[in-house]
């Protein structure tokens, strides 16, 4: 099974296009999302209507729930208070409905996914001990299972306990680390958190039978999100926050971002 595995879409759906449109020229059997598909972007129903047209599985992401009022938003940061009531306002309901059946955790065969972490959506999970703790969570709780995909925080991330963190650029395929289970991050579709010119879509091939993967950094009309997000008055931040310019989330994500690029 090929799966092109997308995250933290942020209802940016020029992004989510040229993901899908990378992934379906790479060949896909299936199609995985790890949570936000909306929050932040000026195209929630855009891209929930991709994304179930497709048949890709999805998780809830802390998005979603915050969107349908099953978690609060105090512990979010400001970009996100600002922008969820606007995404409540033009969410349609057939939207709604997809977005309150998505499960937190999605088991597939060998493969397990969770937006932030197994236990919790807005966990962030970027630093090798975190990660490892998860690993002994889906070793211990779900059998068989030798892939975690988790999404929330925006960068891409391969990680197995006996190598530790593996660089994870764009274009080369990786084989699957072979000292057990590993977790896998395919970084954040439709709101980049990298110090670049031009924000790119990022984004995972994962194939469970040739046991290799391959990420995706892509370029996409930003431009055309941009005048969309000037629409609807949301702020341009909704698609790109360097690093430097993270006062519009919470500032405990910055905090654990510089950690991670240590």
């Amino acid at each position: 099974m090929r799966y092109g595995v997308l995250s933290d879409v942020h209802a940016n759906a020029a992004a989510l296009r040229t993901a899908v449109g990378r992934l379906r020229a790479a060949g896909v059997d299936g199609w995985l999302c790890a949570g936000d598909i909306v929050g932040y972007g000026p195209h929630p129903n855009e891209c929930v209507d991709l994304l179930a047209g497709i048949g890709a599985r999805c998780v809830a992401g802390n998005h979603e729930l915050m969107v349908l009022g099953t978690l609060e938003t105090q512990r979010a940061g400001r970009l996100a208070r600002e922008t969820t009531p606007w995404t409540r306002s033009v969410l349609r309901d057939d939207c709604r409905a997809f977005l309150a059946d998505l499960p937190t955790v999605l088991r597939l065969p060998g493969l397990v996914m969770a937006h932030g972490s197994l236990t919790d959506v807005e966990t962030y999970v970027t630093r090798a001990p975190q990660a490892a703790q998860e690993l002994e969570k889906l070793r211990l709780r779900e059998a068989g299972a030798g892939v975690l995909v988790l999404g929330h925080t925006h960068r891409q991330w391969l990680f197995d306990p006996a190598g530790g963190t593996l660089a994870a650029p764009a274009g080369p395929e990786w084989p699957f680390p072979e000292t057990g289970p590993f977790l896998v991050n395919p970084g954040s579709v439709g709101q980049s958190r990298q110090r670049e010119r031009a924000p790119r879509a990022r984004f995972l091939l994962l194939d469970m039978e040739r046991r290799r993967l391959r990420f995706f950094a892509e370029p996409y009309d930003a431009a055309a999100t941009l005048a969309a997000l000037r629409r609807h008055g949301l702020p341009r931040s909704c698609v790109h926050v360097p690093p430097g310019r993270l006062r519009a989330v919470p500032r405990r994500v910055a905090t654990l971002l510089r950690h991670a690029r240590r």
